[in-house]
């Protein structure tokens, strides 16, 4: 909460000119880290969609399934499916998981940022919000460790960040070429994500996430398309006080 109410402070006067990326960039990465902690104190529903798509991109299945997340990422899963109990369990828990990664990836830019080419295209508005619009494209090059280190290497894409408190309010991105990993045995052909926002109290949380991807394996592959749609946020135990000395 320090960290936060010490941000807040700093971003309620922004420059009168635009001020260096690299302080954009700073504030943004300190920004999401405190929303991400000041969320624990929450409880919120997550709406997932998934669908399995062909060839052409059209839906071949569909799975919906509401998760309850209650303070410190606890998971209740609300949703009935056909099936014996362990089965419907096993794919839900599944699911949700793959659902988690979608959310929390927002919340990983300390590390991510980095990787990226990041210029700054204007300061404009974004529904009523002062906003900063930037450009991001993967350094090719750029050394990696994991296959999503190096799918981020390929990744372009733009967003828009509050010009009052550094929060993303909105974030398109496209691999911009399919991309081989895990020893060429996996290779994804497509991937793009989308993230927007919407206020509350608290400030500018998830609103929806969404993402496709075909991936290619021996003898095999694999085409998705998730939606997760975050609803009705209740703060459900105290905030932290800031520490005192």
């Amino acid at each position: 909460m320090a960290l936060c109410t010490r941000l807040m402070a700093e971003s309620s006067s922004p420059p009168a000119q635009n001020p260096p990326l690299s302080w954009i960039l700073n504030r943004m990465v300190d920004k999401q880290e405190a929303l991400a902690h000041e969320l624990n104190a929450y409880q919120f529903l997550e709406e997932i969609d998934l669908e399995l798509l062909g060839k052409d991109n059209s839906p071949r299945s569909h799975t919906h399934v509401v998760v309850k997340i209650l303070p410190n990422s606890h998971a209740l899963i609300l949703t009935d499916a056909p099936g014996d109990e362990k089965a419907r369990r096993a794919a839900a828990e599944a699911e949700v998981k793959q659902a988690r990664r979608g959310i929390e990836t927002v919340y990983s830019f300390r590390k991510a940022v980095p990787r990226f080419h990041v210029v700054l295209l204007d300061r404009e508005d974004w529904h009523g919000e002062p906003a900063y619009h930037l450009a991001f494209a993967g350094k090719p090059n750029e050394p990696f460790r994991t296959p999503l280190e190096k799918l981020l290497n390929h990744v372009h894409g733009q967003m828009h960040v509050s010009a009052r408190d550094y929060s993303i309010l909105e974030a398109h991105a496209l691999l911009a070429e399919p991309v081989n990993v895990a020893w060429f045995f996996v290779r994804f052909e497509h991937l793009d994500f989308s993230y927007a926002a919407e206020r509350i109290p608290l400030g500018y949380v998830p609103k929806t996430v969404a993402f496709r991807y075909w991936v290619r394996i021996p003898f095999a592959s694999r085409h998705e398309r998730q939606r997760i749609h975050v609803v009705d946020y209740r703060l459900t135990k105290p905030r932290e006080s800031p520490s005192r000395p």
